[in-house]
């Protein structure tokens, strides 16, 4: 994970005598006068031209708002910052000339950053270098020779031209994607000179050992100062910015610089790191204990931590770089069935900031690789997230069918609402896929913005008997249990899985009730189902067994148990929890609370899921869509009210995920399908 780094000016590498004087230049040749010289990424997500079609018959007036990117590349320009005179003779080849590509933040009166202002003009423009003299000359230093060209948006692209910033900035994943690579420059964040040694003797050490764990390679006295530079980095403004997020996500090659505070007549010094390195650190943070944290300074580090930990994602290596690369993927997991969601993509940028709105909707469409760009008005946020459901089902997009947030409003209409719910942050993280891709839906069902229609199986009729909360013996077992639990852990810290169970300790208890009541056997062929977990385990059924029936045990404590019964305790506590968090995401509605429904004749054909207490009737569905055990871990079962008593129209009261073996028996009853059943607001 560490790799060998260098200062970029270091003591026999400064910065003086190097020129600031560029110009800026039109790629001339032929075959380079426009952004035809990038190619588009390699992955096609979308057959764009389907996809745009389906969203025309959904609205024309949405469908007019994008267009495709090859034809963006027959219109605009592409421009490279260069200091070669001799450009013309690297074009000559009619290849694309090597070039780096700056990821940085706009200086703004919002934030401030550390260093000089650049007051040389670059040619051809009316702008100066926009960012400080340090970094510029750290950046000038990372071509590969005087004809390497730089492309930085704020330069590149005619600031003055509305319809050429459109056409660039969604084709800038195409950009950022064909750079040789990537410079990020940090300028709101300066490490002291002891920090730089720290941080340059450890790189050096790490280097030397090769690519190990990175907490097997520090000193335990040394993880708390680890800690304090990960923290202090990731402070920076850039790792909170949506179009920053966007460049990381798209490019394969990156380098990061921070400035390093030396006396003010000194050089600037800047210190040159890889983000798999940045990761490390990250991963260095997960040993440090902020459970003891009481002080303001350390709640804040709790809180940033926590930020870490969602950069970590984003940074290891299954995520980083090449972000259209799905791998090889095994049986009817194909790459034809499989597609980046731009819903989930979007919801993930929800955490980032932006200027303008709209361009969030425009860095999903480039994530994902669409082939399509957003040229219309701006929009707020809200509207944006409805365009691009539309879009994401349009193209098959499972998440769409599964979000269950507050509905939509329509466009321009603030008293109507659709029926296309936000996701929420558990809707869809299940969805069975490889690097965030979801296996697509067999087809697209017919809808507009007011409703859809889909073909559903039918679980239940009523609020009745047909769902079933946990009886008074399986919840008096549930609660013993779990209180149980929660006390032992009180004075064993060895057993401090326990003390998790104490956070939402009624829902657990209903749920725990509910799996009992279905039975040992039940619970451990639904766990053998999910393929994200390591059963069956036969400790499952086992433990099941032995501590419901007989609870003596506790009043010894964890310690005083034997080894094989505390194997036991923690692998019953780590299902709960898994069943609670992977499989039954609770719902913060105070009248919805666990319970399970019988789908078929035999004794495995329960699930277990949420549903509502009150009175009102309303059925339990499942979209034929969404049966696919790929499914599994989304919220694909309906709660639905009839809103028509002469037609097949329901408004959606709800959804939920369901843990359960499989629902193949669904098939084999086709007097439970009901088809062409229309879902509106």
């Amino acid at each position: 994970m560490f790799r060998d780094l260098k200062l970029t000016n270091s003591e026999e590498k400064h910065q003086e005598g190097i020129s600031l004087v560029a110009s800026l230049k039109d790629l001339h040749s032929e075959n380079l006068g426009n952004l035809t010289a990038i190619p588009v990424s390699g992955l096609q997500n979308f057959d764009a031209l389907d996809v745009h079609k389906r969203i025309g018959s959904v609205a024309v007036e949405i469908a007019a708002d994008f267009g495709f990117k090859e034809d963006v590349q027959a219109e605009a320009p592409f421009r490279l910052i260069n200091q070669d005179d001799n450009l013309n003779e690297v074009l000559s080849s009619g290849q694309l000339p090597s070039f780096i590509a700056l990821s940085y933040c706009w200086h703004n009166t919002s934030w401030e950053f550390h260093g000089d202002p650049v007051n040389v003009p670059i040619a051809a423009t009316n702008v100066c270098w926009p960012i400080s003299i340090g970094m510029v000359k750290a950046l000038l230093l990372e071509r590969t020779s005087l004809e390497e060209g730089i492309w930085i948006d704020q330069c590149c692209i005619n600031q003055d031209d509305p319809q050429e910033k459109s056409q660039i900035i969604g084709f800038m994943n195409c950009i950022y994607e064909q750079a040789r690579v990537v410079v990020v420059v940090l300028e709101d964040v300066v490490i002291d000179e002891a920090e730089r040694v720290f941080l340059e003797t450890l790189m050096q050490k790490c280097s030397s050992r090769g690519p190990k764990e990175p907490y097997t390679l520090l000193e335990s006295n040394s993880t708390h100062r680890v800690v304090g530079l990960a923290l202090k980095i990731f402070s920076a403004r850039w790792f909170t910015r949506a179009w920053c997020n966007h460049e990381l996500l798209v490019s394969k090659n990156h380098i990061l610089l921070i400035g390093v505070r030396t006396p003010s007549h000194d050089q600037p010094k800047v210190l040159r790191l890889t983000l798999q390195f940045l990761d490390s650190m990250v991963l260095v943070c997960s040993s440090y204990d902020y459970t003891g944290a009481k002080d303001k300074h350390h709640l804040t580090l709790m809180a940033q931590y926590r930020n870490l930990r969602f950069l970590h994602i984003i940074l290891n290596p299954f995520g980083l770089g090449g972000g259209y690369s799905l791998g090889k993927i095994d049986d009817d997991h194909s790459i034809a069935r499989r597609l980046k969601s731009p819903v989930e993509t979007f919801r993930n940028l929800s955490r980032f900031g932006a200027t303008v709105a709209a361009d969030k909707l425009t860095i999903t469409l480039n994530i994902v690789g669409s082939g399509l760009y957003y040229k219309g008005t701006q929009r707020p946020e809200h509207e944006c997230g409805l365009l691009i459901s539309v879009v994401a089902l349009a193209a098959g997009d499972p998440a769409v069918l599964c979000s269950s947030g507050d509905r939509y409003e329509l466009l321009n209409q603030s008293a109507r609402s659709s029926w296309i719910q936000r996701p929420e942050h558990l809707d869809f993280t299940g969805i069975a896929g490889r690097k965030g891709t979801h296996r697509r839906i067999d087809y697209v069902p017919s809808f507009t913005l007011e409703q859809v229609e889909l073909d559903f199986f039918h679980l239940t009729s009523n609020s009745g008997p047909h769902i079933r909360r946990a009886s008074e013996p399986f919840l008096t077992q549930a609660q013993q249990y779990i209180d149980g639990c929660i006390e032992m852990s009180k004075s064993d810290p060895m057993f401090q899985l326990g003390a998790t169970l104490a956070d939402q300790r009624g829902t657990k208890i209903q749920i725990l009730a509910c799996a009992l009541e279905c039975g040992p056997q039940w619970i451990n062929n639904s766990a053998s189902a999910k393929t994200s977990t390591d059963y069956p385990d036969p400790d499952l059924e086992q433990a099941i067994e032995v501590l419901i029936s007989d609870r003596r045990d506790m009043e010894l404590g964890f310690q005083g148990l034997t080894e094989r019964y505390r194997d036991l305790y923690e692998v019953l506590t780590d299902f709960i929890e898994t069943l609670m968090l992977d499989y039954i995401s609770p719902i913060n509605v105070p009248d919805w609370s666990p319970a399970w429904i019988s789908v078929g004749p035999g004794e495995m054909d329960q699930l277990l899921l949420m549903c509502p207490n009150y009175g009102r009737p309303f059925s339990v569905m499942i979209p034929s869509l969404l049966l696919h055990a790929d499914y599994t871990n989304c919220k694909r079962f309906f709660l639905l009210e009839r809103v028509s008593q002469k037609a097949d129209i329901w408004k959606v009261i709800g959804k939920s995920m369901a843990f359960c073996s499989d629902l193949d028996v669904l098939t084999r009853q086709e007097s439970r399908l009901r088809r062409r059943q229309m879902i509106r607001a």
